[in-house]
């Protein structure tokens, strides 16, 4: 008779880099039009040089490509983005809120039990609905809240 194993939930990983497509067209789309602004318009060099600045944070993130990653095991919730790095033991988290903002993005933020709170980076903030799956696999209470004004 096969023996019964309890299933080990297998860690939970999400990654983003900088470099996405949705950049690069981003920023190529930006490129163009301030190409059409001198071809087709005639505009004056220093209306699109300030009209270019707005790439410079951009074309850096690009050049520099920081990882962001979330990653779930067993014993911890870790992150690391370039500005934020966390390691939340599991059995401190006493609950996870993930709030549904006016633009339909989720801002998820963890509740440890001695009471502080840990706001997840956007850029580290997995699918929510795969996100939740996993929390609740670990026995991790969620609280859904939609669309708050503060």
């Amino acid at each position: 008779m096969p023996e019964l194993t309890a299933s080990v939930p297998r860690a939970f990983r999400f990654d983003r880099d900088a470099r996405s497509l949705k950049a690069l067209l981003f920023v190529a789309l930006w490129l163009l039009v301030l190409l059409a602004l001198l071809a087709l318009f005639q505009a004056r060099l220093w209306i699109v040089a300030l009209l270019a600045l707005p790439l410079l944070p951009a074309l850096w993130e690009l050049w520099r490509n920081p990882a962001a990653w979330l990653e779930m095991d067993d014993t911890a919730l870790r992150w690391r983005s370039a500005r934020s790095e966390a390691d939340i033991a599991l059995r401190e988290i006493d609950h996870v809120v993930l709030l549904t903002r006016w633009d339909f993005s989720i801002r998820a933020t963890v509740h440890t039990k001695p009471g502080t709170h840990h706001r997840l980076p956007p850029e580290v903030t997995p699918n929510h609905r795969a996100f939740e799956q996993a929390l609740e696999t670990r026995a991790i209470p969620v609280k859904r809240q939609h669309f708050n004004v503060l």
